[in-house]
């Protein structure tokens, strides 16, 4: 009678896994886009150093951009904001203090293509591994604006907004879990060399300054970025 119990009991683990095992719904496994073409949007932010300013700045700020993925080229237009910071002495209700203000803007749009060169880890699809080094290439226009120092801010150049075309290039990894890619990686960017013109200002009141030449030929900056990649 015990062994019939035990048997029973068995018979209906049995039958219940196997009732489990057949159902659709465990075969969904989710993966990344079968298909390797598809629109692409991509969001996230970017922190670095960028040229046209006679004092270091720190550029913080976010990207968004939109475009088509074909296998492994992907190509895109790009939209960065950037807010210009440096470390500055103003004025406090306890005295003098040091901090980090924000000195000015950047925008900038370019045009880029990026290219999966290297893979790495299993593949989530048929085509792509989970993880990708890609390099990347394209060109932009970039717009930086300068603020005046407050009346609290001790005094610093200015120096005059400006328009300029640039370069540009980078590399990095993207990882793809499911439809959404992480991208980390660095994008540099390169202009012809231009002489820094401004005004050396302390509260309202400002002059015009003449900077020290460069012996440069080209100017550059270098931004690191960190976004995710949505493919439709």
């Amino acid at each position: 009678m015990r062994n019939f119990r035990w048997f029973a009991l068995a018979s209906l683990c049995l039958g219940f896994t196997g009732v489990a095992s057949a159902d659709p719904a465990d075969d969904v496994v989710p993966s990344a886009p079968k298909a390797t073409n598809g629109s692409t949007a991509r969001v996230g932010t970017a922190v670095g150093f960028l040229y046209g300013s006679p004092d270091q700045v720190l550029a913080l700020g976010f990207q968004a951009a939109a475009g088509q993925r074909f296998g492994r080229l992907g190509l895109e237009a790009e939209y960065t904001y950037l807010a210009f910071r440096e470390h500055a002495t103003y004025m406090s209700p306890i005295g003098l203090t040091e901090g980090s203000v924000t000195v000015g803007s950047g925008q900038r749009l370019a045009a880029l293509a990026r290219l999966d060169v290297v893979q790495f880890g299993p593949l989530v699809d048929h085509n792509r591994a989970l993880v990708t080094v890609y390099v990347e290439g394209g060109a932009g226009v970039a717009w930086n604006h300068w603020t005046r120092p407050t009346s609290t801010q001790s005094g610093r150049i200015v120096p005059d907004d400006t328009k300029r075309t640039e370069g540009q290039a980078g590399f990095g990894l993207m990882i793809f879990p499911h439809r959404v890619a992480w991208l980390l990686g660095w994008r540099f960017a390169i202009t012809p060399h231009e002489d820094i013109t401004g005004q050396s200002c302390r509260g309202a009141s400002c002059r015009t300054v003449s900077m020290p030449d460069s012996s440069s030929v080209v100017d550059h900056s270098m931004l690191f970025q960190s976004s995710l990649e949505f493919t439709f």
